[in-house]
């Protein structure tokens, strides 16, 4: 009974301590707006509201500030933030307990407590039931008309809601929409994984692809390999019964001979399609590695689905994208896709359909039918996502491929990368359909299907004849971070002078804060290299050149 006493009263002694609301651990912020789980609250700041940790807040500093707002204490401060446009100023949040429960029934509407005209301040209340919120402005500075202040204040009390009253739910989706233009993978990666989102099984698919799209876009990322080999495991046992059999058939071509195979195949056709899965870079890698044997046979454009509206004029002018040519092309494998086509002196071209009133899939098709028609020497390399090479109707409707043969009466040549996941010593294995179209999960109206079993790295992503130099960073480079993850990015340094964090890396790469050297291949050239954590938006950079 005593050591029982004794426990609690550690623990009340450890709840006590707690500086402030002790639920504010749970504050999850999108954007401007803040979300407590445990409280079942949400409350929409204004655009230019910056939240700030609360454990970054000096105690001694915020019972100073409050110290003349009657009822208010430290250790009910849910939040705090501050803003950097006018009107400039500090934001406090504090929730109390009623002692009894509250009849609100008629709606509980946020009220004006005080104006204070000396402290240039502000303070708000709305009462729930079981809780009342204290809303609490101050100004920066004396410039700022109270009138401001208390025009923002009223709108964001009125957003407050608890429990019942909580308007908006919060879905993957808009936590993705909010983080995914961040250059710092880090944090938008936690807070895909950190969003109080209810755990459905469709959510949870949802987190899933969201989550893979992100960690793809860095290497040595152990986050990324579990996801892949949790989500290749099932087809993986399902595939291998077919394949340990098929790939010893001398019909299926292997490694360089894959490549070889495409290159002759191409001869035939106009147009040769290859997808990808939007969470697989070694599928770029290979895209990349097709270039070559595709310009040598006369293929004169690159056409890409990822490609935003009006990008493919920019690339074509400059030779090399940057962030806003589209989502998927910042990750390292897709821009060295891109920089090596206009390096061979392919054309780029984006063929989204920006039609809303076509089906999107015809809009597509009727982009690529263009280019054709623009020059009878035009020949396309496609690089699709997924299921839009499919070549005839399926029970879903038709895809891009079906309406381009219908519109243009070209068989073009189909490659899938998506579907086929097994185990090989190999990395590249070619499969003619035929061979598998008896095969349920494989019943796809394409040409081949690919074993894609590549490394997703720079060196990869490079002519293999092409000369490098091995470098080392010191960790000492990055030690003011503090932190046990760095992000790091290398940059071409012509790119990087322009567009700075609007540039894509060549590489991005995860390393664990430890006190040995990284090392680094790079040809000759010069290089911008750029650290991140997850908690700091402050980037450390420095150059490096590699003399041939």
């Amino acid at each position: 009974m005593k050591k029982l006493l004794l426990l609690l009263s550690i623990l009340f002694l450890l709840v006590s301590c707690q500086p402030y609301h002790p639920l504010s651990k749970h504050n999850y912020y999108i954007q401007s707006r803040l979300y407590n789980e445990s409280l079942e609250l949400q409350v929409q700041y204004f655009g230019d509201t910056q939240l700030k940790s609360l454990s970054d807040l000096p105690l001694k500093e915020i019972k100073r500030k409050i110290q003349n707002l009657e009822g208010l204490k430290a250790k009910d401060l849910l939040a705090y933030g501050t803003t950097n446009v006018n009107p400039e100023y500090k934001v406090f949040l504090f929730i109390q307990e009623n002692n009894r429960k509250l009849d609100v029934s008629n709606g509980s509407k946020g009220s004006l407590v005080f104006r204070d005209t000396l402290s240039n301040s502000v303070l708000f209340k709305k009462i729930n039931p079981d809780k009342t919120a204290y809303l609490y402005i101050k100004a920066k500075n004396n410039n700022n008309s109270l009138h401001s202040l208390v025009k923002d204040g009223e709108s964001i009390i009125n957003s407050l809601s608890i429990g019942a009253e909580v308007k908006e739910e919060l879905t993957y989706n808009k936590v993705f929409n909010a983080v995914k233009d961040s250059p710092n993978y880090l944090k938008a990666r936690k807070k895909l994984n950190t969003a109080p989102v209810e755990k459905t099984e469709a959510n949870e698919w949802m987190q899933f692809q969201y989550l893979a799209t992100i960690n793809s876009f860095f290497s040595n990322n152990e986050d990324y390999k579990n996801q892949i080999e949790e989500f290749e495991a099932n087809r993986k046992n399902q595939l291998k019964p077919i394949l340990d059999t098929l790939l010893q058939n001398p019909e299926v071509k292997v490694n360089k001979g894959v490549l070889d195979e495409i290159s002759e195949l191409a001869k035939e056709t106009r147009v040769v399609m290859l997808n990808e899965n939007h969470w697989y870079p070694k599928h770029r890698v290979f895209a990349i590695k097709l270039l070559k044997k595709l310009k040598e046979n006369g293929y004169t454009h690159l056409a890409l689905e990822a490609l935003f509206p009006n990008q493919d004029r920019k690339i074509n002018e400059r030779g090399f994208p940057t962030l806003n040519a589209g989502y998927y092309i910042r990750e390292p494998n897709f821009g060295q896709l891109i920089r090596k086509a206009k390096e061979l002196g392919f054309i780029l071209v984006g063929y989204e359909n920006q039609n809303q009133e076509i089906n999107r899939e015809l809009g597509q098709a009727q982009n690529l039918q263009h280019i054709l028609e623009e020059d009878p020497n035009h020949k396309i390399f496609v690089y699709a996502g997924l299921d839009h090479i499919l070549e005839e109707e399926t029970k879903s409707g038709k895809r891009m491929a079906a309406y381009f043969k219908e519109l243009t009466g070209l068989n073009p040549l189909t490659i899938n990368q998506s579907d086929v996941i097994g185990n090989s010593q190999n990395e590249l294995s070619l499969i003619p359909t035929s061979m598998v179209s008896t095969f349920e999960k494989l019943d796809k109206p394409v040409d081949y299907f690919v074993i894609n079993n590549l490394e997703s790295n720079f060196q990869e992503s490079i002519d293999q004849e092409m000369e490098t130099q091995e470098f080392t960073i010191e960790p000492k480079r990055f030690a003011d971070l503090n932190a046990n993850e760095i992000l790091i990015k290398i940059f071409k340094k012509s790119e990087y002078d322009i567009y700075k964090n609007g540039s894509v890396p060549l590489q991005a790469t995860l390393k664990k804060q430890s006190q040995e050297p990284i090392l680094f291949s790079l040809p000759p050239g010069n290089y911008t290299i750029h650290f991140s954590s997850v908690e700091n938006n402050e980037i450390l950079v420095f150059n490096k050149t590699l003399e041939r």
